[in-house]
Parts: structure tokens; C-alpha cells; sequence
């Protein structure tokens, strides 16, 4: 049986919490094939203790933590091997979840942490065209790795409030994750794997989806399934057809039905939001002063004025 993804994100967040004692760590997740997911967590302690993480429970998979501050670690355990480690941003630091690790807990540390399962770097690479991946290794514990560094600053303002994006965003994020770790991590050479546009009618049918689904939260998982694509291959080819993410298209047609509903004086601005999509009043004012440097309600008096 499928485990919700709400319920795979509170096993991690608890599991967290209690192996670093610590509240449990705001984390989001997507899941792009079957039960396979990419989770994201805000993973943080505020407050020094003289004792050591518990040891993860063994799986098949994998974390990789981006700092976003300095910290020094007195003590961190890879596989028996102890060693004292200064932690900086920009870097990354890559563990096995089918070896035991433990650090210390003297020192107050701030990071996103990227978990993925194997199950899920070889069903997304398979979908590429790619053979199985043997696992992730870095050069060295630590190491250079802005991209990761990038992603982790991009994902963290989401982490932090889920309702202010849409799900495609994050699995946007997820796919761009997975694409990072198998070509730096997993060995897996850069090729030219070729992808085109989307045909007409799925690009027809994927828009007619968006459109249908605007008050909702269309996935690129639905939509890669209305087009009978992986979601990483309709990912490349949206994005070669439209010029934008799906999840920029998206915004932009809530956008679009805002200014339509706009001209309805009946509505109230809170309710065009819902209609549109967006999470409330506030979160539809953002968007629309940034695609049209004008308010909602500024915008309406202007259609009055004009009409």
C-alpha cells in the first residue's frame, strides 16, 4: 500500500526530531514516480548540547546537506571514523543512509537537507534513458558545491510557507535536484540526450489541463500523464514549447483569469484569488504587482475608469 505524502514527510520530520532532538524541522516533499519521493528540510539546531545524534535507521538512500551558515562540529562519525569538521556555506555534505553516522550536538547549526531513496535516482534515471546508478559519492566529505547551494536558497522560502507556491514548483525543484546529484554524485556522464518540443495536441492538452485545473494545484506529474510522458522528459519539452516552466505558465494564467475576473464588479478580490488559484488576497496581489507593476484593485479602478 501507498504511504501519503503527508505521512512520509511527518516520518521524516519526527525521525529528525528525535535522533537530534530538536523540534521537528519544517520539510516538504515531492514525489515524482510511484511511491518515491525527494524530500526537503529546513534541519537546524538553536541549542548546543554536550551529547551526539542517535543513528539514522538504515535505507536505501541518501542525504546530502547544504550549510547556510559556518559551523564547527567537534565531532562527526562516518563508519567508525571520527573527525572534527568546519562546515561552510556552499558546501555539500553527502551521507549513506546504509551506513551508520553520528555527530555531535555542541554546536548550533542552520542547513537544508536533501534526502532522496535509491529506488527514486534509478526509476527517474531510467525514465532519461539512463542505466542504473551505482549509488552517490562525493570527492571528498564537504565538498565545493554551489548548485546544491543555489537550490537549497531557492527552496528554503518554500519550505518555510508550502501555500505560497505551486506543486509544479517544487517539483520543478525536485527534478532539478535529481538532474544535479546523478551527473556530480553518481557518476553518470553528461550526454545528449535529445528532446524535443511537445506535439501539438499534447501541448493543446496539457494547456486545456492548466486551464481546467487553475483553481486547484495542477502537478507536472498530472500533466506529464495527460501527454503520456515521464515528468522529466515533459518538463525539457514544455519548457521547449512555451519558453517557461510549467509552473511560470501556470502563474501566468492565473494571472491572465485575474485580470478577466477583475472586470466583474460582483466578485471581491479575495474571492478572484480563490477562483484563480492563489492561496488568499495577499499572495494574488504579489504575483500580479510583480507581472504587471500594478495592484489588483488599481488595475480594477483603471477598467472602470476606462470603460
Amino acid at each position: 500500500m501507498k504511504e501519503g505524502l503527508g505521512v512520509q514527510v511527518d516520518r521524516i520530520s519526527g525521525a529528525l526530531s528525535g535522533r537530534f532532538k530538536i523540534p521537528p524541522p519544517p520539510t516538504i516533499a515531492a514525489r515524482l514516480i510511484g511511491n518515491n519521493q525527494i524530500s526537503f528540510s529546513h534541519f537546524r539546531n538553536l541549542e548546543s548540547r554536550p551529547e551526539s545524534s542517535a543513528p539514522p535507521e538504515r535505507e536505501e538512500g541518501f542525504v546530502l546537506c547544504a550549510s547556510l551558515t559556518a559551523t564547527r562540529f567537534s565531532r562527526v562519525c562516518l563508519a567508525g571514523r571520527a573527525q572534527s569538521v568546519l562546515q561552510s556555506p556552499g558546501e555539500a555534505y553527502l551521507f549513506d543512509l546504509t551506513s551508520q553516522y553520528e555527530i555531535s550536538l555542541d554546536a548550533q547549526f542552520d542547513n537544508v537537507r536533501f534526502q532522496i531513496s535509491q529506488a527514486a535516482i534509478d526509476e527517474m534515471a531510467y525514465e532519461k534513458g539512463i542505466g542504473r546508478v551505482g549509488g552517490l559519492h562525493s570527492k571528498y566529505f564537504g565538498q565545493q558545491d554551489q548548485i546544491l547551494h543555489h537550490l537549497a536558497q531557492t527552496i528554503l522560502p518554500v519550505i518555510e510557507n508550502t501555500s505560497a507556491v505551486t506543486t509544479a514548483f517544487v517539483e520543478y525543484i525536485a527534478l532539478a535536484f535529481h538532474d544535479h546529484v546523478i551527473y556530480t554524485y553518481g557518476g553518470v556522464r553528461k550526454g545528449g540526450q535529445a528532446v524535443g518540443g511537445l506535439s501539438p495536441w499534447q501541448l493543446r492538452r496539457a494547456c486545456d489541463f492548466i486551464e481546467a485545473n487553475l483553481a486547484g494545484d495542477p502537478s507536472i506529474q498530472a500533466l506529464s500523464a495527460e501527454c503520456g510522458l515521464s515528468t522529466s522528459y515533459f518538463t525539457r519539452a514544455f519548457r521547449l514549447s512555451k519558453g517557461m516552466t510549467p509552473h511560470q505558465w501556470i502563474i501566468q494564467r492565473r494571472i491572465s483569469r485575474g485580470k478577466s475576473l477583475l472586470r466583474d464588479p460582483r466578485l471581491t478580490l479575495a474571492e478572484i484569488a480563490q477562483l484563480c488559484g492563489f492561496v488568499d488576497q495577499s499572495h494574488f496581489g504579489r504575483h500580479f504587482v510583480r507581472a504587471t507593476g500594478t495592484t489588483p484593485a488599481q488595475a480594477r479602478r483603471d477598467g472602470r475608469s476606462r470603460g
